[in-house]
């Protein structure tokens, strides 16, 4: 076992041994040792095929955390019983199956049969909430992953990439090649451990005409052969949490302290908005995103101004077209690329006004200048906002508020939608006298990026990164991708193929097939297996995140600012 760093905050700790499922039992069992041992809320430990992530918002030295690993596999191995299940798929299903027959050379029907021949193990949980890495592919069924992502994938999503076999929990982009689709369950916010499946359990696959095989319930075992243990989706009750088995009353101990309306949402642009805050940290493993605000800076200068707890979410807007109307006097402030209005006087960013109950506030695009605005506002008010009832998902999975529209946790569990009531998420703190100007999400029109060297590309790829002119193209929560400046040629560092999936620390910036570089951002999959070219540092992201389309990029070497 070897310790590899990816900047100051991530480190892999990879073991020397072939992927297998002994391995992923083994790191497994030293990933929940490595939780229980760092502090709750400060490290994310994600495992890998060969490796285990630690990201950390807090200095761990690598003798520390060599330590704490070397002690785990000295530890008494803890003996969890592999469990079984069978899981229904529709072959064919929205399958990319013209595709994979022209590449496999072989005909879609013993495609299918040969996957469904398989006899699989779960290595570990992640890329997004709950999705499943599988061992066991059969050899005549591996494929290198797509150029360039789908962007379609569909929920429940049996897949196959590489080495590799997967299920999508959630529809969304994706570079796997899709056999079929299952009704499985395979996350469940509201119970306190979400993901169905877990490292080691086995899993076979069986085939279902489209729109038969229910996914499990809670008097419906999957395991195959019969058993008389209850069930919930599959999970014996004795290995279920305590309170698993019920969804969260609204009376939780998360609900907010004022339980009155605070903000109606009266018009949004769909799929856009979300209450963000920090960061959650400690549920990678899961596949939960960390979410949080893209511009961590522009949120903590407006919670200072309106007096929000640091821990309590505000509203972002990707696209700022809303209207909102307060149902109670409130103290708020907003920042961003936006213009802001109430009965058409215009309101001065950064700087908090009494919105009144009754007035609505209007939010709309802000024009560009030399110095462009932010291109993701923020609405902050005092003591900050949450869903009048509570949070959605688990308290422990929805801890501050963020939301996670893939995992269903945090905020709404979804966008923002017209009809939205929020309330004040905590009791208010004195306010700031005004938002600092130079955290309000002004940036250059050019970036210059401080990089950490990644694990691939070696230092003449590195270097000639550094070398390349980029523009911001495609851009989300998850990630924004870089095109040639001018349209020039795809970045070719020699990297070929892809690498087993491992964990991705924010700031990754990834290089698929297509030769345009991905920088992973709040939403990003957790896992991933495009080549890592390095880490992009994190006080340099809320820019990036911020970029709209066109902002010229440039890397650095992270000596040259003593990034």
């Amino acid at each position: 076992m070897h310790l590899e760093t990816v900047g100051p905050g991530a480190s892999y700790l990879v073991f020397d041994d072939q992927p297998s499922p002994e391995l992923s039992r083994r790191i497994g069992a030293v990933a929940e040792a490595l939780r229980s041992a760092l502090p709750r809320g400060a490290f994310d430990v994600v495992p890998g095929y060969q490796d285990i992530l630690v990201e950390g918002r807090t200095a761990l030295s690598r003798a520390r955390l060599l330590a704490l690993a070397q002690e785990a596999l000295d530890a008494p191995a803890a003996c969890r019983m592999p469990r079984a299940f069978e899981i229904p798929v529709a072959y064919g299903a929205k399958a990319d199956a013209a595709a994979l027959a022209d590449r496999l050379g072989m005909a879609w029907a013993d495609i299918a049969a040969l996957h469904a021949a398989g006899k699989y193990t779960v290595a570990y949980v992640g890329f997004t909430p709950g999705f499943p890495y599988l061992h066991g592919l059969d050899q005549r069924l591996r494929t290198p992953r797509r150029d360039r992502p789908r962007p379609d994938v569909p929920a429940g999503a049996v897949a196959m990439a590489g080495a590799q076999a997967g299920i999508y929990p959630h529809a969304g982009p994706g570079g796997w090649w899709v056999l079929g689709t299952t009704p499985f369950p395979l996350f469940m916010p509201e119970r306190a451990e979400p993901t169905v499946l877990r490292a080691g359990d086995e899993v076979r696959f069986v085939a279902v005409e489209e729109g038969r095989g229910a996914p499990a319930t809670l008097d419906q075992p999957v395991y195959p052969g019969g058993t008389d243990l209850p069930h919930v989706a599959g999970v014996p009750a004795r290995e279920r949490p305590a309170g698993a088995d019920r969804l969260v009353e609204p009376d939780r101990a998360d609900r907010a302290v004022e339980p009155d309306p605070l903000v109606t949402v009266l018009e949004v642009w769909p799929g856009s908005a979300s209450l963000q805050g920090r960061p959650r940290v400690g549920v990678g493993h899961y596949g939960l995103a960390e979410a949080g605000a893209l511009d961590q800076r522009l949120l903590l200068a407006l919670h200072l101004a309106v007096g929000a707890p640091l821990e309590q979410a505000s509203i972002e807007f990707p696209v700022p077209h809303a209207t909102l109307r307060a149902e109670r006097a409130t103290l708020a402030a907003f920042g961003g690329a936006a213009t802001a209005a109430i009965h058409g006087r215009e309101l001065a960013p950064g700087v908090p006004f009494e919105w009144r109950a009754g007035e609505e506030l209007t939010l709309r695009p802000a024009a560009a200048g030399k110095r462009q605005r932010a291109g993701v506002p923020i609405l902050s008010v005092a003591g900050g906002l949450a869903p009048l009832g509570g949070h959605a998902g688990h308290p422990l999975l929805a801890e501050g508020g963020s939301t996670d529209v893939r995992g269903r946790v945090g905020g709404f569990g979804r966008w923002l939608r017209p009809g939205d009531v929020l309330t004040r998420a905590a009791r208010p703190a004195p306010p700031a006298a005004r938002a600092p100007g130079a955290a309000l999400g002004h940036y250059p029109v050019e970036l210059g990026l401080h990089l950490y060297p990644g694990a691939h590309g070696g230092a003449a790829g590195f270097a000639r990164l550094l070398s390349r002119t980029f523009v911001v193209g495609e851009r989300s929560r998850m990630g924004v991708r870089l095109e040639p400046l001018g349209g020039g040629d795809a970045l070719d560092l020699g990297v070929t193929g892809a690498e087993a999936s491992r964990g991705m620390p924010l700031g990754t910036v990834q290089l698929p097939p297509d030769g345009r570089p991905l920088v992973l951002l709040a939403d990003r999959g957790r896992t991933g297996g495009y080549p890592v070219l390095g880490a992009v540092a994190r006080r340099d992201l809320a820019g990036l995140a911020q970029a709209r389309a066109g902002t010229v990029v440039t890397f650095r070497g992270p000596r040259e600012r003593g990034a």
